[in-house]
């Protein structure tokens, strides 16, 4: 049962990031977020608020010991989520009335940095995960 919900926990966030760094390509060029694709982003954004720390708390516990998990699985996991509080956190200090344009310039700026990390740290963790579950299939199958 717990395989299950960590694979459709994995899959939902896949989903998630993979709209919002579509979604947000355009602006790798110079391009702007516009039209549908920005509609479509922020419904992503969203539920990537809501859902990603829920995915965080699941997934700290296996995360923290060396025993249920491997070191990249982990150190796709941190990485995931250090990008992903600076990708919320960027775009929540833009909404509040503290930063000027050139600021809030400079957040956005960050935002997609951070936002764009999120990528490769969302690779590692299925890379790590899938070994991980590999390896122990593995030990599980032999005897002795």
């Amino acid at each position: 049962m717990k395989a299950w919900l960590d694979r459709f926990a994995i899959a939902v966030l896949t989903v998630i990031v993979t709209i919002l760094a579509v979604t947000a390509w355009p602006t790798l060029f110079g391009g702007h977020l516009e039209g549908n694709a920005l509609l479509l982003h922020m419904m992503a954004s969203g539920a990537l608020v809501g859902l990603f720390p829920l995915f965080s708390l699941y997934y700290v516990g296996r995360s923290i010991s060396r025993y249920k998990s491997g070191s990249i699985e982990r150190f796709g996991f941190w990485t995931l989520l250090v990008a992903g509080l600076v990708t919320i956190a960027s775009v929540f200090l833009c909404m509040l009335p503290i930063a000027s344009t050139d600021q809030m310039h400079e957040l956005i700026k960050i935002h997609g940095y951070a936002g764009f990390a999120m990528v490769p740290a969302l690779v590692l963790l299925i890379i790590g995960a899938s070994r991980w579950r590999r390896i122990q299939s593995t030990r599980s199958a032999t005897p002795g």
